[in-house]
């Protein structure tokens, strides 16, 4: 969460003195800031009287598919494991004006964890008025889950997603935090305002589109021959794309500052879609 907190700054310092570019969502992150933002800053200064809770749930997930996750702040890990049960951890912070305010946030935060429609689902989202009081909660959750969930839903205000061997479709929205997944195959819509996004050794599959307003790409696919389209957009950050050199594609290459490129290789099976509000793009 220390990154986030220098990203954070970084985004309100930007802000200040830039209002040409309309690809950042400046409504979106101002609540963000006024809510979430100073909070998390003055928690640096609070960790002496900090207070910790830490829970375990276990579901049985052989006939669930999908996995729906809502949290306001804190990192997010997903992983897949060989077993018939899905386990969420989840450890909830809190830092307020003593440490007995702390301890008394910790244990009235309430969360849920349940099975409904074929479907995990977690929220762990926050209450306005816990943020408003100048006091800072993070719910970080670490979670696995068997292979038979296919499908992920993901929106979280501010944290890290990060996700390794686990393969299907994913819905990621990131409003401030760095979206990372490796060792998988899927579809791929992941979204973060301010944040990076990061695909290793990845095969998307059918359609699969990554973008950010503020923050760079960098996706190594070792596969694309499943992909129907591949779109990558960054409105401030730099976009680095490596793809297998048995590749089949058409790329079309929109970069800042430069005439668009096309190019073409093999019988062009994946149409690619690259473009920079503010940026660089590398494309091999």
């Amino acid at each position: 969460m220390k990154k986030i907190i220098c990203v954070l700054m970084v985004l309100m310092l930007s802000l200040s003195g830039c209002s040409s570019f309309n690809k950042v969502d400046e409504d979106k992150v101002k609540d963000i800031s006024d809510k979430i933002t100073q909070t998390i800053i003055d928690s640096v200064d609070k960790d002496k009287n900090s207070a910790e809770r830490t829970e375990s749930h276990k579901i049985e997930a052989k006939k669930l598919n999908k996995l729906d996750i809502k949290s306001s702040v804190g990192d997010i890990y997903l992983s897949v494991h060989d077993s018939d049960e899905a386990t969420v951890d989840i450890k909830i912070t809190a830092s307020s004006s003593s440490k007995e305010k702390s301890q008394e946030l910790v244990d009235s935060f309430s969360y849920s964890v349940e099975e409904k429609w074929n479907t995990i689902e977690i929220d762990t989202r926050l209450d306005d008025v816990k943020l408003l009081s100048n006091n800072n909660m993070q719910t970080e959750l670490t979670i696995n889950i068997p292979k038979s969930i296919e499908a992920f839903i993901i929106k979280l205000n501010v944290g890290e997603i990060i996700i390794d061997n686990t393969d299907g479709h994913f819905e990621i929205n990131n409003n401030v935090g760095d979206i990372k997944i490796s060792n998988s195959t899927g579809s791929y819509n992941l979204k973060t305002d301010v944040g990076e996004i990061t695909l290793n050794n990845c095969n998307p599959s059918e359609k699969t589109e990554l973008k950010t307003n503020t923050g760079d790409i960098k996706a190594v696919f070792s596969d694309i021959s499943a992909a129907r389209s591949i779109k990558a957009e960054a409105g401030v950050g730099d976009i680095e794309i490596a793809t297998p050199d048995n590749s089949s594609y058409e790329a079309e290459i929109n970069e800042f500052m430069k005439d668009k490129v096309v190019l073409f290789k093999g019988n062009q099976d994946t149409k690619i879609e690259l473009k920079t509000g503010v940026g660089e793009i590398q494309f091999k």
